[in-house]
């Protein structure tokens, strides 16, 4: 019988190419030799990997269709019943059982290969820790593609606050924020990736409309978010003016007024459509048909078009909110 690791070069590397990651584990344990071509000749980035930071740590491999999940071990792991609610709530790393993870950590992508394409942190879990994992995440690769987050309001804002001011994400950050104490400072966090999505209660001010406007996303989701008809006046004067560059689409909500119309477009000298103008725009690759709506063009011809929905909810000062839509038109197809 020929060893596998005996195979011509080229044969023996695409068979590493068509194993999937536990494989890849199982076969590095035959022999010192064999594990040693195996490092040398095993493609990099093979694999996308998602890790998720929390008591229950797991590395995520895919390729394809096909995915394998792992536990990542750290520092008395074996002391923690992973699987128990109430232990959960109470987590939180140690500055030694965080390092024990960060180094499992590395040392399972290093063996594949690969860097981290997505990261999930519980903050819940890493109280005082941001710093050191984005210290480490910033060691280790200069970007990540796709970051997200929860955030719970009894945690260190200032765990929050570090984060969003020192993050490199490329493609998406999504973020969940738990309602925060009252009198929290605003935090003024400027976002550039490709996608956002905030998650918030509408009663939190650590973010504003303008720190989207000074933001660089292009697609945006603040689906929870409620902003007065002043406030989102605000935001389309400064897209008109030139912020946002990059945007395509934003959704939101808005706090209904008994002169909403007139406060939401004052200034803006806008172009009302007829609802039987049916336009459609491709969002994450899902087509969506818009009814008319207020048309803005700024000075490089681009025009934008605000739609506001139906009424979502009503608050508990009787204050109706409806869903509001801004999309950037393609050139040549509003």
């Amino acid at each position: 019988m020929v060893s596998v690791s005996k195979l011509p070069y080229v044969v023996f590397r695409e068979i590493l190419a068509n194993c999937n990651a536990s494989v890849l584990s199982a076969l590095s344990n035959t022999s010192r030799h064999f594990n040693n071509n195996l490092i040398r000749d095993l493609p990099r980035n093979m694999f996308k990997i998602k890790i998720s930071i929390q008591m229950m740590a797991m590395l995520e491999t895919s390729k394809g269709d096909t995915s394998e999940s792992f536990f990542i071990p750290y520092l008395d792991c074996d002391r923690l019943d992973l699987k128990d609610i109430l232990e959960s709530a109470m987590f939180s790393f140690s500055n030694d059982s965080l390092a024990s993870l960060t180094v499992s950590i590395d040392g399972m992508t290093r063996f594949l290969k690969c860097d981290i394409d997505s990261l999930i942190i519980d903050c819940g879990h890493c109280i005082g820790m941001m710093p050191q994992i984005l210290g480490w995440l910033n060691e280790r690769q200069q970007s990540i593609n796709e970051l997200i987050i929860k955030y719970e309001a009894e945690r260190d804002v200032e765990d929050l606050d570090y984060f969003l001011k020192n993050m490199n994400v490329v493609e998406s950050f999504v973020i969940y924020v738990d309602t925060l104490p009252d009198g929290m400072r605003p935090l003024h966090p400027k976002f550039k990736c490709d996608f956002l999505s905030v998650t918030d209660h509408p009663s939190n001010n650590w973010m504003s409309l303008k720190d989207i406007s000074n933001s660089d996303c292009k697609h945006i989701q603040l689906d929870t978010s409620e902003f007065t008809p002043t406030e989102w006046n605000t935001f389309l004067k400064s897209w008109k003016n030139g912020s946002n560059q990059r945007m395509e689409y934003i959704t939101a909500n808005i706090i209904e007024s008994e002169d909403m119309m007139i406060e939401l477009t004052d200034g803006l000298n806008v172009v009302e459509r007829e609802e039987s103008l049916i336009r459609t725009f491709v969002f994450v690759s899902t087509p969506c048909a818009f009814f008319g709506g207020l048309d803005i063009k700024r000075e490089d011809e681009k025009v934008a078009s605000v739609v506001i929905g139906p009424i979502m909810h009503d608050n508990d000062d009787g204050k109706q909110i409806r869903a509001l839509t801004v999309v950037v038109w393609p050139e040549g197809t509003n």
